[in-house]
C-alpha cells in the first residue's frame, strides 16, 4: 500500500488555485478531492475561462478571493 497523506485545509487550496493553478487530473487535485469538489460547489474555484470556454485547470474565482481575504482577516485586499 501507498503511504497516505491527509487533505489540505479550503484555505490551502484555494491559495494554491490562486497562486499556481492546477490541473483538474493531478495529484494534487486526487489528494484533495473532497475540499476541491467543496470549493467548486461553493463557487470558490472554477475551470471557467469565459463564457462557454473552460480550461484543464482550477482558477479561483472572485468570491474564491473574497472569502480567503475574509478567512485570513484582510477584508479589504490590502
Amino acid at each position: 500500500m501507498g503511504s497516505v497523506q491527509s487533505a489540505l485545509t479550503l484555505v490551502e487550496v484555494l491559495t494554491r488555485a490562486w497562486m499556481a493553478p492546477f490541473k483538474t487530473k493531478s495529484d494534487f487535485a486526487r489528494m484533495n478531492a473532497d475540499v476541491v469538489a467543496m470549493a467548486a460547489s461553493d463557487g470558490f474555484i472554477t475551470t471557467r475561462i469565459a463564457t462557454g470556454l473552460y480550461g484543464p485547470r482550477w482558477l479561483i474565482t472572485a468570491k474564491g478571493i473574497a472569502h480567503l481575504q475574509r478567512i485570513n482577516g484582510d477584508e479589504d485586499g490590502d
